[in-house]
């Protein structure tokens, strides 16, 4: 049966940082109360407006990863530069408009915490741009 939930999802997840993505699921619920909590492709996914922008990578067992996208019919602009200058250092920027953020750990959390939440509200803002340049 299909997880409904995130609770139900990770109830049954044999992920060694379940812990981990707990934590870091309150802090993207902090960062952007707009953001809808759900289940996308097997893994919490937080939507704005309907539209998935971030959801969780399970493929690996390594750091959390969660992919900044914009969303199932979103099309990355193939331009070559990206959305926005990262001045924190933590993400991979993988097109134009998708990047990954790895979550090595809780104490990589908490160090970081200020700058994943930053993040987590500029995504949400474009997001709300539908991912054109901010004005």
């Amino acid at each position: 049966m299909k997880a409904q939930t995130v609770e139900q999802l990770l109830s049954t997840l044999d992920h060694p940082q379940v812990d981990l993505i707990n934590q870091v699921r309150t802090l993207i619920k902090h960062a952007g109360p707009a953001l809808a909590e759900g289940v996308k492709w097997n893994a919490p996914s937080y939507a704005l407006d309907g539209n998935d922008i971030i959801t969780f990578n399970f493929r690996s067992y390594g750091p959390v990863s969660l992919i900044f996208h914009t969303g199932p019919k979103g099309k990355d602009s193939k331009t070559g530069h990206r959305l926005f200058e990262d001045a924190s250092g933590l993400i991979e920027w993988v097109a134009d408009k998708r990047f990954v953020l790895k979550v090595a750990d809780g104490r990589f959390l908490h160090t970081h915490a200020a700058e994943i939440t930053q993040l987590v509200q500029t995504w949400s803002a474009y997001g709300r741009q539908n991912f054109e340049p901010l004005a």
